[in-house]
């Protein structure tokens, strides 16, 4: 068969194709004259596609002088010598392992540096531990001297920042205890539940620049992981703050006691069994913010009931302290030194006003604040508060 038969054939079957967009004119005209397509020349792309001929309108395709529109091709990736796209280089490669390599070498050895910290620090503590048993046990119940005094204290120090290294206490959060030779009397701060060491620790280091040693307790459990607030037993608080009265004691002069929030709780309990010359009692938790019922409940005793204690949660035992220390305020009789605000949202401003009816001391003082809350420190601290504590546990007025 001919070459004109052949486009002949094409033509037809093109006009076909487009017959019913175009019109039979269209298919007539396209397969009575066939002509030659110069795309043919480059590769019959243009002649086996007769439809890119009749979308443009099929006249544009009858010059031979012009090419057909040809359709823009994706560009390829290039590729290495490797067989690898060249946007991934081997090198990037290898480079990310290495990388991937040296960091977990880093969190390795990272790791066993820790372990062997902890391992360091619970030797010693151990080490630490007999060196004051070992000291406690040759003192005995003997009043220390000023040289020996100072010895206790900073063998205690140093157990106690040990231990709590180990543990791995917030530094914020832990004790604080600082000694001075010569210094004319200690002061006991101990902290609220909701309320960290760190809330006193300016206040006592106000109080060692006065001449007076002094010594911020951590209640047990607090600072630890998931215990943001203390949630022992105000007994269990309690017997750790006589214990650390009379390791300040044992030098035979005076201690005074600072509590802040329930820490003011804890004080009050602490001078009805130990011999504390004076207490400062800061935004004092002694009247509690529950509702009556809830209060009845603990002055039965009805809270040691499991569902009772479960529906009440910890705060049944804080009132349990709370609720015996107002039953025997009369019995305090040392001076006292409380502060208060009166948007205190935490502690009941009440409690100021019940602390001032029960004291008997003429050397006692009360001071209400119309604003600033719990944080009676952070907030009036440098307002006068400071100096009237300093001079109220005796301590140097510069």
């Amino acid at each position: 068969m001919s070459a004109d038969g052949n486009n002949s054939r094409r033509g037809r079957s093109s006009g076909k194709s487009t017959g019913r967009s175009a019109g039979k004119s269209s298919g007539r005209s396209s397969g009575n004259s066939p002509r030659k397509s110069s795309g043919k020349s480059s590769g019959g792309r243009s002649g086996r596609n007769p439809s890119n001929r009749s979308r443009s309108g099929g006249s544009a395709q009858r010059s031979s002088g012009r090419a057909p529109q040809q359709r823009q091709s994706r560009p390829q990736p290039t590729r290495g010598t490797s067989g690898q796209a060249s946007g991934i280089q081997p090198g990037n490669i290898s480079g990310n392992i290495s990388g991937n390599i040296s960091g977990n070498q880093a969190d390795t050895q990272a790791s066993q540096q820790i372990t062997q910290r902890k391992v360091q620090l619970s030797r010693q503590t151990q080490n630490l531990t007999l060196s004051a048993w070992d000291l406690a046990r040759t003192r005995k119940q003997q009043p220390d001297s000023v040289r020996g005094q100072v010895m206790t204290l900073r063998a205690h120090q140093r157990l106690v920042s040990s231990f709590e290294s180990e543990r791995e206490i917030p530094e914020n959060d832990r004790s604080f205890l600082q000694v001075k030779e010569g210094a004319n009397a200690s002061v006991l701060l101990i902290h609220g539940v909701s309320t960290s060491p760190g809330s006193l620790r300016e206040l006592a280091i106000r109080l060692h620049e006065a001449d007076l040693n002094v010594y911020v307790l951590r209640l047990p459990d607090y600072g630890t992981p998931d215990h943001t607030i203390s949630e022992v037993t105000w007994e269990a608080a309690l017997q750790q703050g006589r214990q650390c009265f009379r390791l300040l004691a044992r030098g035979g002069g005076a201690v005074h006691v600072v509590g802040m929030g329930f820490g003011a709780t804890l004080a009050l309990h602490l001078a009805l069994a130990e011999s504390v010359s004076s207490l400062v009692l800061l935004s004092p938790a002694i009247m509690p913010r529950e509702s009556i019922w809830q209060r009845m409940l603990v002055r039965l005793k009805l809270h040691r009931l499991g569902f009772v204690h479960n529906m009440l949660g910890w705060n049944a035992d804080l009132m349990e302290g709370m609720d015996i220390a107002r039953s025997k305020l009369g019995k305090i009789k040392v001076p006292i030194y409380a502060a208060q605000c009166e948007d205190d949202d935490r502690a009941s401003p009440a409690s100021l006003r019940i602390l001032q009816r029960k004291s008997h001391n003429k050397a006692s003082r009360f001071r209400v604040f119309a604003d600033g809350g719990h944080a009676i420190l952070a907030n009036h601290g440098d307002k006068g508060l400071y100096g009237d504590i300093i001079k109220f546990c005796g301590g140097r007025v510069s």
